[in-house]
Parts: C-alpha cells; sequence; structure tokens
C-alpha cells in the first residue's frame, strides 16, 4: 500500500482518535454491549498465556469497575503506524480509584481497522505493569 500524505495521515488518525475516545469513555462509563459495537466480531484478544476469538466482547466493564474500584485512568495513546484502513495504537496509563489512587499500570496494543463498516477495533492485549 502507498504510504499516505500528511493530509490524509491527519484524517485517518482523527478517525482513529475519535474511534478510541469513543472506546475509552465506554470503558470508564459503559457497558460490555457499548464496547461491543466498537470492535469487528469476532474480535481478537491476546491475554498473557493465548491468543483468543471472541465473538462477545471478552469482559464486562461494569463488573471491573465495580470490583476494583476503578473510576479513571491518565493515558498517553500514540498512533504508530498509520494506513489508510488500518492503524496500530500503543497506549501507556494508570487506572485509579475516585480518591486518586492508583490501582495498576497498563500497557496497551491495539490495532484498529475500516472494513468498510466505520472503524472499529481488530486486536487488543493489554500488559499490566507495577503500581
Amino acid at each position: 500500500m502507498a504510504a499516505l500524505l500528511p493530509t490524509e495521515r491527519a484524517a485517518v488518525v482523527a478517525q482513529a482518535e475519535e474511534l478510541m475516545d469513543r472506546y475509552h469513555e465506554a470503558f470508564l462509563s459503559g457497558t460490555r454491549d457499548d464496547l461491543e459495537a466498537l470492535v469487528h466480531l469476532p474480535v481478537i484478544y491476546v491475554t498473557e498465556t493465548d491468543v483468543q476469538v471472541r465473538d462477545r466482547y471478552p469482559f464486562d466493564p461494569v463488573k471491573l469497575r465495580t470490583m476494583t474500584e476503578f473510576h479513571h485512568s491518565e493515558t498517553e495513546t500514540r498512533f504508530v503506524h498509520v494506513e489508510a484502513t488500518r492503524v496500530h495504537v500503543l497506549i501507556e496509563g494508570t487506572r485509579h480509584r475516585a480518591d486518586g489512587s492508583v490501582l495498576e499500570s497498563l500497557q496497551s496494543f491495539y490495532i484498529l481497522q475500516d472494513r468498510g463498516d466505520g472503524w472499529k477495533v481488530a486486536v487488543f492485549s493489554g500488559i499490566r505493569g507495577a503500581v
């Protein structure tokens, strides 16, 4: 595939940013169904021990927020490889409780694709770091 012109790259990154903003919001306050609407199904989820092809979003963010007291996150998102229909995303951040205390740090990798039905997450994996 030919390299994107700077204006084309900026347009693709803007679309990828918009998807990741909606994904982050759904993760913070939405449901599994809200997140599932933002992924291609089946979605590929790479865990610590295997690669899963899932017909549903792999976990329930409502349960995660309840069990861990997860309230908000601080993240840095980088769009590192960009094509017209595919973007590689690196996210580094921390998850916090409502009082601001740190729950965990996380480094994640996402592959976004536009398969003709809009930008969605195709693959993701996260690695928990030391707090």
